[in-house]
């Protein structure tokens, strides 16, 4: 089945210096998977051939969480062609398993799709996804540790580097890396980064010379392990040339007042700097996670204040900038990806268990 992707909406301009960011606001989305139509969270995404790549990812079709509504996980996965006012969504292929709460990077080879979980548990499983005849093609790829789930991941040079999550079913501070020119050593420990553990942060990495500078941002966690309940809203940053952790800045908003990334997504720009959007509010949320209030889950999406900033790092400066404010990508758990100008912010939460099947285009 074919769906019909329709682009609407007007466009923003950024408020600061810089380039400016115009916001596209799409409607439509696949809807060849009974529920699917209703939108997603923690998909697997990327591009290929100029075509934006959607599999898996998970929602409640039915009743609400708070109702006692089973979360469903979803394996199809879709292709439409970039940069079209009309884009022609296709299933090109199916995930040899329902997934979502993986890391997805675009590599030149293909869409490497690293762990995650399902209604069977969390997954090791690291596969690419390629294009063979305009079908999803699959590569093994080696397998994690152990399963990892709720993580986040970043591609650069020729590594990939994956960080925080639940490492084995519990919050951790691993990191690791595999080097896709080196295959058969399979996945490399990095230290472990400091301070709390982190679920649901971002990142993104960068390569200059062969030595590569790894950024960490967000995240939260339970009480883990003896660890109370924790929110982060700063940043840290690993370079293999020293191979330490150290601290970077935090993203926050025009007020200065500090922002959590956690739940949120990240990706590069061109000339080297970091988009990021959405996450959890850092009050309400931590809050939640100590104690959850009663009727937490029976607010209207406004109250849960999810972020509305579109925020830009440079690493040069070590300094975060808001380029713009939209309800548009104010979501957890959504997928962000891109060519380094034109980002694709796909689905995601509006609030606690209520996804969205709403993709916007933040074009720098």
């Amino acid at each position: 089945m074919r769906n019909i992707f329709l682009m609407t909406g007007g466009l923003v301009a950024a408020a600061c210096s810089g380039d400016p960011v115009r916001i596209k606001a799409l409607t439509g989305f696949p809807c060849d998977e009974e529920g699917l139509a209703k939108g997603v969270s923690a998909c697997y995404a990327g591009i290929l051939d100029d075509q934006l790549i959607v599999a898996g990812g998970c929602n409640f079709p039915g009743l609400p969480p708070r109702l006692g509504g089973a979360k469903k996980y979803y394996d199809g996965i879709y292709a439409a062609r970039r940069g079209e006012d009309t884009l022609v969504w296709k299933r090109i292929g199916t995930l040899p398993f329902p997934a979502a709460y993986g890391v997805s990077v675009t590599t030149p080879e293909g869409i490497v799709c690293i762990g995650g979980n399902n209604a069977e548990g969390q997954l090791d499983t690291v596969f690419r996804i390629s294009l063979q005849d305009g079908e999803a093609d699959f590569t093994p790829l080696p397998s994690l540790p152990a399963g990892i789930d709720n993580f986040t991941g970043a591609y650069a040079g020729r590594r990939i580097f994956i960080a925080g999550g639940a490492y084995g079913g519990k919050a951790s501070r691993k990191a690791l890396y595999l080097d896709l020119d080196k295959l058969a050593e399979g996945w490399q420990g990095l230290p472990d980064f400091p301070g709390p553990r982190r679920t649901q942060p971002v990142s993104a990495l960068f390569e200059k010379g062969g030595q590569y500078s790894f950024y960490l941002w967000g995240g939260f966690a339970g009480a883990t392990d003896g660890d109370p309940v924790t929110l982060s809203v700063d940043g840290l940053k690993y370079e293999t040339a020293s191979g330490r952790w150290t601290p970077v800045a935090g993203p926050s908003d025009r007020d200065g007042v500090a922002v959590s990334l956690g739940g949120g997504a990240a990706a590069v720009l061109d000339g080297g700097k970091v988009v990021a959007t959405g996450g959890v509010d850092k009050d309400i949320f931590y809050n939640a996670l100590i104690q959850l209030p009663e009727g937490y889950f029976e607010h209207e999406p406004a109250w849960y204040r999810f972020g509305c900033n579109i925020l830009v790092y440079d690493p040069a400066l070590d300094r975060w900038t808001v380029v713009a404010r939209t309800p548009e990508t104010a979501r957890a758990g959504a997928a962000l990806v891109g060519d380094g100008r034109t980002f694709a912010n796909i689905c995601g939460e509006l609030m606690p268990g209520v996804r969205s099947p709403q993709i916007t285009l933040l074009e720098f």
